[in-house]
């Protein structure tokens, strides 16, 4: 455990925390965390979270504009689900880009788990944008890539940020609940 991972981890959860709330101020503490993570994973030969951390930055930096500014003046950005095919299309696109990944990641890196580290740092891209876009299935995302990374951290013996991610486990559970409780949520099932 050192400094930058323990910087990483409580501007990480500040900024969790404040999304399950959906206040804005959680996206200047995830780019102060994520900034602080890739450094982390460089250090720990990850690139494809590391360069993800660069993504997370530029999308916090819309993410924060997109939920501070409405759709117009009369309307802020409200909670609402993809649709079926909207499912099928991201799906597909975590898949491909982790494969493709993963693969560059194996021909020209010395990454120390390249499959793992492509497929949980793209659904976690996707995650982000769909949060940025107060779509619910966004959390669902975060589920999924904190019970890998989890155990990707574990492995790594990345103890606090393992064990923050199994706090980040919990928040994302209580997101997901705590969206899905809206009113007036939009829903298009085609």
């Amino acid at each position: 455990m050192n400094w930058i991972e323990i910087i990483a981890v409580i501007f990480s959860l500040v900024c969790t925390w404040l999304a399950v709330k959906k206040h804005i101020l959680n996206w200047p503490a995830g780019i102060i965390g994520v900034s602080f993570y890739l450094i982390l994973f460089y250090r720990e030969r990850l690139y494809a979270d590391m360069i993800l951390q660069i993504v997370f930055i530029v999308q916090g930096i819309y993410g924060w504009y997109n939920w501070k500014h409405k759709k117009n003046e009369l309307e802020e950005l409200g909670v609402s689900y993809l649709n079926n095919t909207q499912r099928i299309l991201y799906g597909s696109v975590i898949l491909i880009i982790a494969f493709l990944w993963s693969y560059l990641l194996v021909k020209y890196t010395n990454a120390s788990t390249p499959y793992v580290d492509a497929f949980v740092a793209t659904t976690s891209l996707i995650a982000n944008w769909l949060m940025a876009k107060k779509k619910i299935e966004n959390w669902i995302l975060w589920i999924l890539a904190d019970i890998i990374y989890i155990l990707l951290f574990w492995y790594k013996e990345l103890y606090l940020s393992s064990g923050i991610y199994v706090v980040f486990l919990i928040l994302a559970i209580k997101g997901l609940s705590d969206w899905n409780k809206q009113k007036n949520i939009k829903r298009d099932l085609y």
